[in-house]
C-alpha cells in the first residue's frame, strides 16, 4: 500500500511539472527564414538635352556606354527611351537617340532592342530625355534588428542567425536570376559520350581511370 502511495504521488508530480511546461517557439529552416528577395527593378539615366542640339562631355559620353553595358550585362526586355512631348521635334532629342544607337552599336548590341516612346511635360520646362532599362535585383534582409543572442534555451539558433550571410550572398550574386532558376544545361560533349557508349556495348568499365599515385591510405 505504501509503495503504491508512492508511484501516485510521483505521477501527479511529473503531471504538474508538465503542465507547467511553457511551450518553446520553433523557427522557420534558415534557407525559409533569411531568403534573398529577388525584386525587378528599373534602372533609368536622364539626358538633358536644348532645341539647337546635344553636346554631350566625356564624362557624360562615359556615363551613357556604362548604363548600356548594364543593361547588356543585366538588362531583362527592351531599352527604353521617352523623350518629353514638348520637345519631340527638337534637334537635341534627335541627337540623343542616335548617341544611343551609336554607342549600342559600338558596343555589340543590337540597336533594334529600342523602344522609342513620349512622356507628358510642360511646356517651357527643361525635361530630360529619360533612358530606362527593368532589371532584377537581390534584396538583402534587413539584420539591424538582431533580437536575443543567448535566447537559446531550448536548444534552437536564436531568431537572426544567417541573417549576415543572407545579406552578403545577395551583395555578391551578379545575376539574380540564379537564385529563380537554374542557368539552361550546356550541349554535352559528343566525342566522351560516344566513348562511354562504346565501353558499355563491350562490357568494359565506363569510369575514367584513376592514376595510382591519387589514391589516399592509411598507414598501419
Amino acid at each position: 500500500m505504501k509503495k503504491f502511495t508512492l508511484i501516485a504521488c510521483a505521477l501527479t508530480a511529473l503531471t504538474g511539472l508538465s503542465a507547467c511546461a511553457a511551450p518553446s517557439q520553433t523557427f522557420k529552416p534558415l534557407q525559409l527564414r533569411n531568403a534573398v528577395q529577388v525584386a525587378e527593378s528599373v534602372e533609368r539615366l536622364e539626358l538633358y538635352t536644348r532645341p539647337d542640339g546635344l553636346e554631350l562631355s566625356a564624362r557624360d559620353k562615359l556615363a551613357v556606354a556604362q548604363f548600356l553595358d548594364g543593361y547588356a550585362r543585366s538588362g531583362d526586355g527592351p531599352l527604353y527611351v521617352n523623350r518629353p512631348a514638348n520637345a519631340l521635334s527638337g534637334l537635341g532629342t534627335q541627337q540623343a537617340e542616335a548617341v544611343i544607337r551609336g554607342l549600342m552599336t559600338q558596343g555589340g548590341l543590337n540597336s533594334h532592342a529600342v523602344q522609342t516612346g513620349q512622356y507628358a511635360s510642360r511646356p517651357g520646362a527643361p525635361a530630360p530625355v529619360v533612358v530606362s532599362y527593368r532589371t532584377l535585383r537581390a534584396i538583402p534582409q534587413d539584420c539591424r534588428q538582431m533580437g536575443s543572442l543567448s535566447d537559446t534555451y531550448s536548444n534552437q539558433t536564436h531568431q537572426n542567425f544567417g541573417c549576415f550571410q543572407s545579406a552578403n550572398l545577395a551583395a555578391m550574386v551578379t545575376d539574380p536570376r540564379q537564385l529563380l532558376e537554374p542557368y539552361a544545361s550546356g550541349q554535352p560533349n559528343a566525342q566522351r559520350r560516344q566513348v562511354i557508349y562504346d565501353k558499355y556495348i563491350q562490357g568494359e568499365t565506363t569510369a575514367a581511370q584513376i592514376n595510382p599515385e591519387q589514391r589516399v591510405g592509411v598507414d598501419n
